[in-house]
């Protein structure tokens, strides 16, 4: 029998294993503490006491490996216990025989505010949507209304609850103005899922709509754009009103703008400014430029993290998304500091089309020994299910010949890894979430496994990597509180989101229309 696991006991073990009119008060500073839009969904906030019985659990633990009917106790937000026969004493019981327990996945770059677009572009149509996106967005960014970041956050969170992922770092790179940037922050929140809102400073664009505008440069000027005082403003606002409990599972990220070609003494301006409202992320693109930028600008040495190292401006606190290409030698910058990165393995497949991007960097990084994880990146242009995108990470490793040598030693888990326990260190939330460990908080998947093409053989690990997908997940619990069972969202009306989200996009696109790209 396998032996019940206790929160000293696990210690123990540890050691030795060396919309619209709900939204109109966002035009000025409504307080977070208002009433919700009623596009929120109708959960009690109180974790249940609740017992997991009889289910296979794939931990993600490495001391503890993957246990076949066992029960695991969720209390107070928190792991309690892992074992067999534990006593229900008042608990919520789960019967989840036959089922497979998973830690909830960590999706470690996404804007989400992007869902506002679902299916506007598609990276299934390569040249639509390398010759639009970045038109697409600019002008998204202008024509989109506090409503609008509202229901693309919520319904882009509340998708990734159903879809299994229960952490997230929102890369909110599509706010222009206070009100904007407030009621994403609020529709994220209201979904419930943890992780990072990452506010991203430096966003405005030099036109407006009906304007005639010339789509190359007003790219090139994006580049050049700098923070603004109203934005640590709203930054500001976001930490006072929204993020100001350092317990609660969603918490706020900064980007400062930081753009490869600009003075490193920017660079530590921004990083100095960042760092002193105490937040803890710190997140960025990064990309290996096309071409060295001058001495003394971001991007002179490789993709810039040797600028950065050698300013002092590296940390454990320093998240990168996509990060192609980097060097072993960058990659060890990254490592000793503690730096983190996010690869959007399926987005990135196009990028071996551009000599200076290449390949995903996941797989030498996590041989490199640098927290690095999976994310979706861009929502509107690809699928939601997130075990497609676990299965790209595997796959993309064959598309360079050191990313193959790598893979071949590889185990299911350690694909799974880069989505749960390595992909919560890649979001700084290792000691927190990504594994079924006694003491973490009760971010929780189970799934159903009665579906004819749900394998019955090998490994948990190699079972739902090789064949889960979004229709098998039955329940989904965040810090202990249920947000799906039985298949089913817990008070959410997706018919009445659905309609609410397409109202909106209707109103955005009409919008853009209005953009004469020249």
């Amino acid at each position: 029998m396998t032996e019940n696991i206790t929160r000293k006991e696990f210690l123990r073990l540890a050691a030795a294993a060396t919309t619209s009119t709900a939204l109109a008060g966002y035009a000025g500073r409504m307080s977070a503490q208002d009433a919700a839009p009623d596009a929120a969904p109708a959960v009690d906030g109180n974790p249940s006491r609740t017992l997991i019985r009889g289910a296979d659990v794939l931990t993600m633990d490495p001391a503890l490996g993957e246990r076949l009917a066992t029960d695991v106790l969720v209390d107070n937000g928190r792991i309690e216990a892992i074992g067999t026969g534990l006593p229900a004493d008042g608990s919520d019981v789960v019967d989840a025989r036959g089922m497979i327990l998973m830690p909830g996945m960590i999706d470690g770059h996404r804007h989400v505010w992007q869902s506002i677009g679902l299916g506007r572009l598609t990276k299934f149509n390569p040249g639509d949507y390398s010759a639009n996106y970045m038109l697409w967005k600019m002008a998204a960014v202008v024509a989109m209304e506090p409503e609008d970041h509202y229901i693309a956050e919520l319904v882009g969170g509340l998708q990734a609850i159903d879809s299994g992922v229960t952490s997230i770092l929102d890369y909110a790179h599509g706010q222009n103005s206070e009100a904007n940037a407030m009621a994403a922050a609020r529709g994220l929140k209201d979904s419930g899922i943890a992780g990072w809102f990452a506010y991203q400073l430096g966003i405005s664009y030099a036109f407006q709509l009906g304007d005639t505008v010339s789509g190359s440069d007003a790219i090139m000027a994006m580049f050049g754009i700098r923070s603004s005082e109203p934005e640590w403003n709203t930054a500001a606002l976001l930490q006072q009103e929204l993020f100001h409990d350092s317990s609660a599972p969603l918490q706020l990220a900064l980007g400062p703008a930081m753009w490869a070609g600009n003075p490193m003494t920017e660079f530590r301006d921004e990083f100095a400014r960042a760092r002193s409202t105490g937040i803890e992320m710190v997140v960025a693109h990064l990309h290996k430029p096309a071409r060295p930028f001058p001495a003394g600008v971001m991007g002179h040495r490789d993709s810039g993290i040797p600028d950065l190292h050698d300013a002092g401006l590296l940390g454990p606190d320093y998240h990168v998304a996509h990060a192609n290409r980097l060097t072993s030698e960058e990659l060890a910058m990254l490592r000793d500091t503690g730096g983190m990165i996010a690869a959007t393995t399926m987005g990135e497949f196009p990028y071996m089309t551009q000599a200076h991007r290449g390949p995903s960097v996941h797989g030498r990084a996590r041989a490199a020994g640098v927290a690095v994880g999976i994310g979706t990146d861009v929502p509107l242009a690809l699928p939601d299910d997130f075990f497609e995108h676990v299965r790209a990470s595997l796959w993309s490793h064959y598309l360079a010949e050191d990313s193959r040598q790598i893979v071949q030693d590889y185990r299911s888990q350690d694909t799974l890894d880069f989505a749960t326990a390595l992909g919560a260190r890649a979001i700084r939330l290792g000691d927190e979430t990504g594994s079924v460990t006694v003491g973490k908080r009760a971010d929780l998947v189970l799934l159903n496994t009665d579906r004819i093409g749900f394998g019955t053989m090998g490994s948990l690990a190699d079972r739902v990597v090789t064949f889960a997908n979004s229709s098998d997940v039955d329940s989904v619990w965040i810090a202990g509180q249920a947000r799906k069972r039985h298949g089913q969202m817990i008070g959410v009306d997706w018919a009445s989101l659905k309609a609410r989200l397409h109202e909106a996009q209707e109103r955005v696109n009409r919008k853009i229309a209005t953009v004469n790209w020249t």
